[in-house]
């Protein structure tokens, strides 16, 4: 990692403890009278270093101003993470010339720092102790200072973990009614329950199921009888090694598309399809508890028993069609037949009283030819009507015969 990648990063951890331009607290006034009182001046300040800028978050023994980065002491040896001792800031090149030094915004001569270290090991800035006489500093007194400069980082620290896990509880907890809002905007029940059987959600398509008074705590070996639960049958009980929930929580799920019924003695029964999960833990090893999504596919599953109901109506309608129809055909090939021989006697018959009478019309004459003409006429029509008999019977006869050859299941 290069300077400017390092830089990057520190500023990045800087700003992650949002420090910069906040009240100072209790706490790090006295870490830093501490420091004073070990290196043994009269001033001592805790300082960050941003992008631009050097900010006293504390003071002691003076009032304090922040700086441009440039004019800082703090930040000329900043990216090197070690405590620096000057006895006289004066003798050294790189602070003679500094506003601190020189007057312009002190008189600094005694300077010391130590890190302000991150356990990442971001330099965020420095406790520094400081006089306007020159002295040194026992390098056990600067380890001490190194101490108290820890001090600080942990109290850092620890009030970003403070914020962090305050956050994620705020978030966590408007995941929650965001979750759990979504939950009771739907039609499918849900219900969830942790490794040792307790009910940790329970949105209001589940509450519909119920009674509103269903108790909720008891022991997971009652939860068939007490929310009324079972096979598609709607009679036998589910088994409670069988319930989907304690199959996924005993490690057997998951379950998919099982079919229960819901006694509702309040709304009537509901089929429901039944689809559960296990849930882990962060590591997604242990199971900590499962939850169950149940569909109410009432209405799917009457349907479906319609369909096969008027299925099974309109195979029995055809089946007796067709035994009408096999019926009908075989009585019209037995009529037909039984009426072939009666009409061609009758025709017979006719033929042979038109050849009599056809003899007898040429011996007489007057009003009694007459008679013997009408007789004729009548004779002639019924002729006529015994043909057309035998051409209806040979229609019902090919019919007949026609049926039979395609099938006597056809209508």
């Amino acid at each position: 990692m290069n300077a400017v990648e390092r830089e990057t990063s520190r500023l990045a951890a800087l700003h992650e403890y949002r420090l910069l331009d906040t009240p100072p607290q209790e706490e790090l006034r006295a870490v830093v009278r501490i420091a004073a009182a070990v290196a043994g001046v009269p001033t001592a300040t805790l300082n960050l270093i941003d992008e631009h800028r050097q900010i006293q978050l504390t003071t002691v023994g003076f009032p304090g101003r922040d700086c441009d980065r440039d004019d800082s002491m703090c930040a000329v040896r900043l990216a090197e993470g070690r405590p620096v001792c000057l006895p006289d800031a004066r003798l050294d090149p790189a602070y003679r010339r500094n506003p601190w030094v020189t007057g312009e915004f002190g008189m600094i001569r005694f300077y010391a720092n130590a890190p302000l270290i991150t356990p990442e090991g971001h330099v965020l800035g420095t406790l520094c102790v400081f006089d306007s006489e020159p002295r040194e500093l026992d390098p056990v007194d600067l380890n001490r200072l190194r101490d108290l400069a820890q001090v600080i980082v942990a109290f850092f620290e620890r009030r970003r973990q403070t914020r962090v896990t305050a956050e994620f509880a705020a978030a966590t907890e408007a995941r929650k009614q965001w979750a759990e809002a979504l939950l009771d905007g739907i039609d499918v029940a849900v219900m969830a329950l942790d490794s040792d059987f307790k009910v940790t959600m329970y949105n209001r398509a589940a509450r519909a199921n119920h009674d509103a008074d269903i108790d909720l705590e008891s022991a997971p070996e009652e939860i068939a009888e007490r929310f009324q639960l079972y096979e598609p049958d709607g009679v036998t009980p589910i088994p409670y090694d069988e319930l989907p929930l304690m199959v996924v929580i005993g490690g057997r799920g998951p379950v998919t598309g099982k079919q229960m019924v819901i006694r509702r003695p309040s709304r009537g029964d509901a089929v429901v399809r039944a689809n559960a999960r296990a849930l882990y833990d962060a590591g997604g090893e242990r199971i900590t508890g499962g939850v169950v999504a149940l569909q109410d596919i009432t209405a799917e599953v009457t349907r479906k028993r319609l369909i096969e109901e008027a299925r099974a109506r309109l195979a029995a309608a055809n089946a007796e069609l067709t035994r009408s129809n096999a019926d009908l055909t075989n009585f019209a090939a037995a009529v037909s037949h039984d009426l072939v021989a009666p009409i061609a006697a009758v025709g017979g018959y006719l033929e042979l009283v038109a050849d009599e009478m056809g003899g007898e019309t040429a011996e007489v004459s007057g009003e009694a030819g007459e008679a013997s003409g009408e007789a004729e006429e009548h004779v002639r029509a019924a002729m006529a009507g015994v043909e057309r008999m035998r051409e209806v019977i040979e229609s019902l006869l090919s019919a007949a015969a026609a049926r039979r050859g395609r099938g006597s299941d056809t209508p």
